[in-house]
């Protein structure tokens, strides 16, 4: 299968721009064939956390309609991150996964918030997984991959694609992207980190981009590269707008799991105990 990952600047205070310029691109991904297609995180709104109260949408609802009839029309699961106005009157930064047959499958509200967003956000406590055609994806966002546990959550129920919808501030750069391939490797799957770029005025910084795909080194190395030049990243888009397409032997990779998982040797037990006093 085909996995694309979208690289997009979003425009404060201009969401039908934000939707029209995501079109564009979820259609090239299709023009490509891609199975699978990933927005960034915030992609209609960008991050106006500190207006999220104007800005946040409800799920489902119109941004959903939208993405919905994008899956239909590209004929693949699209994965979108967007800024959700709860019933609970609470706000998210939530992942949706569109369908093919342009029905919502699901939604991730993120877990893990740092602590200047956690006066605007409420972080999620659900780490969801969907099964489709080609195989399990997991959603996650950008904040999350500073957490080994989320990716081993993932590996521990089987998930093939883990969709990361990101929108990183840039001085986060550099640790986002060493971090990045080691989820790869704790998740024991296929990455799609799909990333923000362009500029926050209201906070005065840009997002890093480096919309990539990455899998496990050692699965890739046959096929992608010479192992010694540690290169797991199928896909880096850099810091320019655009798509990235990859395709992706999944079979191949649960075969290659299959006999170097790490699973077997866990000791859970040993994990998280807490202080005896």
């Amino acid at each position: 299968m085909k996995i694309a990952v979208v690289q997009m600047e979003s425009k404060l205070g201009k969401p039908a721009q934000n939707l029209r310029r995501a079109e564009h691109y979820v259609r090239e991904a299709a023009g490509q064939g891609a199975n699978l297609i990933c927005l960034p995180e915030a992609f209609s709104t960008s991050g106006n956390i500190l207006e999220v109260a104007d800005v946040s949408v409800p799920v489902p609802g119109p941004e959903t309609e939208f993405l919905c009839e994008q899956a239909k029309q590209a004929d693949a699961y699209l994965v979108a991150g967007l800024l959700e106005r709860g019933d609970d009157g609470k706000y998210y930064s939530t992942s949706v996964l569109c369908g093919p047959g342009g029905t919502m499958l699901g939604r991730y509200r993120r877990v893990h918030c740092h602590e200047l967003e956690a006066r605007y956000l409420t972080g999620g406590t659900e780490y969801p997984v969907f099964d489709v055609e080609f195989g399990r994806i997991g959603l996650m966002q950008g904040y999350d991959v500073n957490f080994p546990e989320v990716a081993r959550e993932y590996c521990r129920r089987g998930v093939d694609v883990i969709v990361c919808s990101a929108l990183v501030p840039e001085m986060f750069a550099y640790v986002a992207n060493m971090r990045l391939p080691v989820r790869a490797v704790d998740a024991e799957c296929v990455v799609a980190f799909a990333s923000g770029i362009g500029t926050n005025l209201f906070a005065g910084f840009g997002y890093m981009g480096r919309s990539q795909i990455l899998a496990d080194p050692l699965f890739l190395e046959a096929e992608r590269f010479d192992f010694v030049d540690g290169d797991e990243r199928m896909v880096d888009l850099g810091t320019e707008p655009g798509v990235g397409v990859v395709e992706v032997d999944l079979d191949r990779m649960r075969r290659y799991r299959a006999k170097a998982t790490l699973s077997g040797d866990l000791k859970p037990a040993t994990y998280w105990q807490l202080e005896r006093e």
